[in-house]
């Protein structure tokens, strides 16, 4: 399974300052997954202080990165 990025993704972990390395080490060794209210997938990974949330879609069998961002709200966000 290939892991693509969307423009808006690529543009948003620039100005996040999240590298797309980190990216995909969260998709390979997440904490936890969840669905979104579109189908989305959110793959959520704990590192120190932060919690990182991956948001993807699955076309064709790879997965296609739509958004990424890290959070200090750790408690607001359910880790299953």
């Amino acid at each position: 399974m290939l892991i693509k990025f969307t423009k808006h993704a690529l543009e948003r972990l620039n100005s996040r300052n999240i590298s797309k390395k980190l990216v995909i080490e969260i998709l390979d060794n997440y904490d936890s997954i969840q669905k979104d209210n579109y189908g989305n997938f959110i793959a959520q990974k704990k590192k120190g202080a932060f919690l990182y949330r991956v948001f993807y879609s699955i076309k064709n069998e790879d997965k296609i990165v739509i958004t990424a961002y890290k959070t200090s709200k750790v408690d607001k966000y359910k880790i299953k």
